[in-house]
């Protein structure tokens, strides 16, 4: 008992991890933390720096991000500049090398995920034009390359997350072999079933195909493909900044000439501007949580999208 006791101690005084200790692992968003819960179950501590209901794009640098990552054994990122505008000051503060782009700690799980592109039009005068569009990087030759990042939003596509929790196992596995196979099992039974209830959303979806509709972000727009619904356009035509008046007014016209019935907004957006729409064209506005959390009544990665799928089919019923 007494040599077991030692032990232990001289284990914390070198420096050296007991067995026992757990991974400390934030991510940028909800969503990833919920996969990583899922893997990891009891070998990690997962904090998420942001909630379901904040605008991603967007988020308050305070002092207790700089903390959380200064602790963490790996940050999982969402990656495509989703965090453009507030990770990397939020990092330089943490002062943690090992969770940087390209050390052991870091993780983009976006790798194999096959994006949807932007378009220059979209990100014209945005935040993300400079290094979507023109920044790029230095070719052998000295001129630039372009280095378009796809639609960030791309975890809204349930299928993506089968993608995703690969990436994350993978990770698991390589920073702590020990539970390698531990991480694997747990991998098996979420992505076995994701699988089953993917077939099942696709069924309760095939009815709808063809349906239009419009959106206020760039968001949905991997569900929407996913499932064959037309898209007929944006509150927000480009990325991040407000419509015009005379945006929304086009946007009005079309949609009570063309008749679109649905507006699908996300929790964190400006909702007064679907509703004016909504209340001018006679369409229905439908707020769908996209991330996880209690403060948008969403428990778990299964229960995302069980909430997205059963409100959005339910209203879909109501307006054919």
């Amino acid at each position: 008992m007494k040599k077991t006791i030692l032990g232990i101690f001289a284990l914390i005084f070198l420096g050296a991890a007991p067995s026992w200790a757990k991974l400390n692992i934030v991510t940028s968003f909800p969503q990833d933390a919920a996969i990583v819960k899922a893997i990891a179950q009891d070998k990690a501590d997962v904090k998420s720096l942001t909630l379901a209901s904040q605008d991603p794009h967007a988020i308050q640098l305070k002092p207790n991000l700089a903390v959380m990552l200064n602790r963490a054994d790996l940050l999982i990122v969402n990656g495509q500049d989703m965090e453009l505008a507030w990770l990397p000051t939020a990092l330089t503060n943490a002062r943690n090398s090992e969770i940087l782009e390209g050390a052991p700690g870091y993780l983009n799980p976006s790798e194999g995920v096959e994006l949807i592109p932007y378009s220059p039009e979209e990100l014209l005068s945005t935040p993300f034009f400079t290094t979507n569009i023109i920044a790029g990087t230095q070719s052998a030759g000295g001129g630039q390359v372009s280095v378009v990042r796809g639609n960030h939003h791309y975890w809204l596509d349930p299928a993506n997350g089968l993608i995703v929790a690969q990436n994350i196992a993978n990770k698991l596995a390589e920073i702590d072999p020990r539970n390698a196979d531990f991480y694997q099992a747990n991998l098996t039974q979420f992505q076995s079933a994701l699988k089953e209830r993917i077939a099942k959303w696709d069924a309760m979806m095939e009815p709808f195909k063809g349906t239009p509709l419009v959106s206020y972000h760039r968001d949905w727009i991997y569900l929407i493909k996913r499932h064959g619904l037309k898209h007929a356009g944006y509150i927000e035509p480009r990325e991040t900044i407000p419509p015009s008046a005379a945006e929304m007014a086009s946007l009005i016209q079309k949609m009570k000439a063309q008749k679109i019935p649905l507006i699908v907004t996300s929790p964190w957006q400006n909702l007064r501007l679907p509703k004016e729409v909504a209340k001018q064209t006679g369409a229905t506005h439908l707020v769908l949580p996209s991330s996880v959390g209690e403060d948008v009544g969403v428990k778990d990665y299964f229960d995302l999208f069980e909430v997205v799928y059963g409100k959005l089919t339910d209203t879909l019923k109501g307006i054919q």
